[in-house]
């Protein structure tokens, strides 16, 4: 089981910062959208959310089936099956809202500052409620 907790420590980490570099990338889009939601800027910003929203899912879903190795009983049981799910729902909407920024190809910055917005909130809430539930 030694490989599993340094599998589990590693993958949390790399999953913790990806994270971290989503939730400040799209702070900042947020705050000084009206010179990052155009042209260049915003490509470098969607590569880069890509990578980081892509790598969080993995290393989530690597995350979920080492917890999952010994059997897990019902979420909404215990407060860390309750936060795991709040987290679950929020990246599902985190990615759906990331799916709708790469569809929209319009160019308004206020459009852009709404979906990152929600993006933004909807981490927000998943990080309190972990915090709440786990402590």
């Amino acid at each position: 089981m030694e490989i599993g907790g340094f599998l589990w420590k590693i993958s949390y980490i790399l999953h913790v910062i990806s994270n971290a570099a989503f939730f400040g990338a799209t702070l900042l889009s947020i705050l000084a959208c009206d010179t990052l939601c155009s042209g260049k800027s915003l490509k470098a910003y969607i590569k880069l959310s890509s990578i980081f929203v892509s790598f969080t899912g993995l290393t989530g879903i690597l995350l979920l089936s080492i917890l999952s190795m010994n059997g897990m009983d019902d979420l909404t049981s215990n407060p860390i099956g309750q936060s795991i799910l709040v987290m679950i729902v929020s990246y599902t909407v985190v990615l759906f809202i990331f799916t709708l920024v790469l569809i929209y190809k319009g160019g308004e910055s206020r459009i852009y500052k709404k979906l990152f917005s929600i993006m933004f909130v909807s981490y927000l809430v998943a990080y309190l409620s972990r915090t709440y539930l786990t402590t």
